[in-house]
């Protein structure tokens, strides 16, 4: 193009002497008025240049536009309804209205409509249009469909090389679906941008966008040689949440690797190795807020079956039921609820704390063909006794969440039971163990007693009337609820 433009310049010069020769010096021009018409001819040409691919016929723009994007690009893009050039704000081609194809394991299928796809042109070839190359994409307004199957291509996608060319989107979504089409989450795309990094020799993707109203931020890094880790970052600032995951694909095709998760005051590192479907891992220096954490366990992918034991030190166990915790709205969501999961998992937690019923425990958690219970719980007073759930059931019925269960208070020391509760000398009598069926709502924080028994001796009417005044179990009413406990004891004959 400067060689063009080179060789103009001259030929004006040329032609602007030959003028003052034939008008003997009679006739000039100014040097800028050669400045100006150097200008205005430049521009021309450049302005022609730039058009050349406009003249290109549109059949042959389309099928070679479908087979460079093919071949480097990996993107079967089909179902063109319009196809047009423009040069600015640079020379590409645009494409409306148009969808991307993978092969499914019958036939092709859609997995995006694209309203906008450009295709940014390299200026050097437009003499030569065979030599015609993309220099980078941009997709506006597209609409990704992803089912499970289609992740797995995607996955299959990571491990090999991406152009060396830019593919960026903007303003577009990606529906996930269960494999009954139903939509399971929308991941809303404000920028994205994927290309390998020919210094660092790296597949590159970044995507900023927002999940549940919730802005994050995605890298994703992997590298052609083999040898080198896979690396992957999500953040959020409006969480305070942070997630790296590093990992290795060994020539047996072994994984191991480790992910870091930063949240609030807890870091949760964790070590993993992944063999065909079946996932072994261990804690490496976790915290919870200011508490110690370690836990191990397996997880089977197909089909889901987790066995997960967790030991927690220094550990306030209120918190684990508390109604705000991410436990109970993972309970809420109801992803657990499920045929194909199962789930067993044990915590133990201990309590240095003054100011909480129990010293230490063992909380069991297990879902099995879609039911979840907390049998065997073990919740301990070092000074009182122990409690036990049974036949214990959890349930999500509009939005709430509900345990139903039998609970077994094992009294090592009735006298410190009494004292907890600053009973009445006169209505104290010997108790071992006390045996409750209620139903908790664990967002409500309230409890109904369906039956107690007493060493085995069942409480009658009026006594479960007076029980069913505890309207809830917060530590605001622990003097009206003690109030309660004591009228009990006084109706108890033992």
């Amino acid at each position: 193009m400067k060689q063009i433009v080179k060789n103009f310049n001259n030929l004006v010069k040329r032609i602007i002497f030959k003028a003052q020769n034939k008008t003997n010096n009679n006739f000039t021009i100014s040097s800028f008025n050669k400045f100006l018409i150097t200008l205005i001819v430049s521009l021309f040409v450049c302005l022609f240049y730039l058009l050349i691919p406009h003249l290109y016929g549109k059949v042959w723009v389309q099928t070679n536009i479908e087979s460079k994007l093919l071949h480097e690009f990996k993107i079967n893009l089909s179902q063109f309804s319009d196809i047009s050039y423009h040069i600015l704000p640079a020379p590409h081609f645009l494409i409306r209205d148009s969808e991307i194809l993978v092969n499914n394991i019958d036939n092709q299928k859609s997995i995006s409509k694209i309203e906008n796809f450009q295709l940014f042109l390299n200026k050097d070839t437009f003499f030569d249009k065979e030599k015609m190359s993309i220099k980078k994409i941009v997709i506006s307004g597209a609409n990704f469909t992803l089912l499970q199957n289609d992740l797995k291509i995607l996955n299959e996608f990571k491990n090999k090389k991406f152009s060396n060319n830019k593919i960026k989107i903007n303003n577009s979504n990606i529906f996930l679906q269960d494999n009954l089409n139903d939509i399971i989450s929308i991941i809303k795309i404000d920028k994205a941008i994927l290309f390998f990094d020919t210094e660092k020799l790296l597949n590159f993707f970044n995507l900023k966008g927002e999940v549940f109203n919730v802005p994050f931020t995605f890298n994703f890094t992997s590298s052609t040689d083999p040898n080198k880790h896979t690396q992957i970052d999500f953040s959020s600032k409006l969480l305070k949440l942070d997630i790296f995951n590093k990992f290795l694909i060994e020539k047996n095709k072994l994984i191991t690797g480790s992910n870091a998760i930063s949240f609030l005051n807890s870091r949760i590192n964790t070590k993993y190795n992944i063999n065909k479907n079946l996932i072994i891992f261990k804690s490496d220096n976790s915290k919870v807020n200011n508490s110690q954490l370690s836990y191990g366990g397996k997880l089977s992918i197909n089909p889901f079956d987790l066995n997960l034991d967790i030991e927690l030190t220094d550990y306030k166990i209120s918190k684990l039921f508390n109604s705000n915790s991410i436990l109970i709205e993972f309970f809420k969501s109801k992803l657990l609820f499920n045929n194909n999961i199962s789930i067993h998992t044990s915590i133990n937690v201990n309590s240095e704390s003054k100011n909480e019923i129990f010293n230490n425990g063992k909380i069991n958690f297990n879902i099995i063909d879609g039911t979840a219970n907390f049998d065997n719980t073990r919740l301990v007073n070092n000074k009182i006794g122990s409690l036990v759930l049974i036949n214990s059931n959890l349930s999500v019925e509009n939005d709430k969440l509900f345990l139903n269960t039998d609970i077994s208070l094992d009294i090592k020391n009735y006298n410190n039971l009494f004292a907890f509760f600053s009973t009445n000398k006169k209505s104290r009598k010997e108790i071992k163990n006390i045996l409750i069926n209620l139903d908790y709502d664990f967002l409500n924080n309230q409890v109904v007693f369906n039956s107690v028994k007493i060493d085995k001796e069942k409480f009658n009417d009026k006594s479960l009337e007076i029980i069913n005044n505890f309207n809830d179990l917060n530590n605001k009413n622990f003097h009206k609820n003690r109030l309660l406990v004591n009228k009990l004891f006084d109706l108890y004959d033992g």
